[in-house]
């Protein structure tokens, strides 16, 4: 009776296994995204991407004007919590695309194209010597950003240097 009991219990286990493996497969395309951040970046950046001032930057200002300059970019992918974060690639990348959209107070440019995995891979793993300094280096960029600065996907592509 112990082996039936064993058996059904195996029977149940993948059963419920191939339901949740169903359930994420057919998820609603922003659901991981969402549930990414607020697992990853909420606890620091909170709920809304407001963040808290003087310790954990806001990302509402930042995400859809950074989605463009390479300068900008580079930031994004190498800041600590995407350098260092045991998401995927393309986790990351779908989790940064899900921010540009949902976490901007800026419009999100016409000529943005979403960040792809081989992308993230690229440049994730460059550690930034400063965080502060590199992102004060972006406001400026951002500050100064004209239509005409911004980067196109083939640059955003080839360029491999760190900032």
């Amino acid at each position: 009776m112990t082996a039936l009991r064993a058996s059904r219990a195996a029977a149940v286990a993948a059963g419920l296994l191939a339901t949740c493996a169903a359930a994420r497969a057919t998820a609603t395309p922003g659901y991981r995204p969402r549930v990414d951040y607020q697992l990853n970046c909420q606890g620091c950046h909170l709920a809304d991407g407001a963040g808290e001032a003087g310790r954990v930057p806001s990302s509402r200002g930042m995400l859809g004007p950074c989605a463009i300059p390479l300068l900008c970019q580079k930031f994004l992918f190498c800041v600590p919590g995407v350098a260092e974060s045991s998401l995927s690639d393309a986790a990351t990348a779908a989790l940064l695309n899900w921010m540009v959209h949902r976490l901007s107070d800026a419009p999100v440019p016409r000529d943005f194209v979403p960040f792809g995995a081989a992308e993230i891979a690229s440049r994730r793993r460059i550690p930034l010597a400063n965080v502060a300094a590199a992102r004060a280096s972006v406001q400026r960029e951002l500050a100064s950003q004209t239509p005409s600065r911004a980067r196109s996907t083939a640059a955003r592509s080839t360029d491999r240097s760190p900032m």
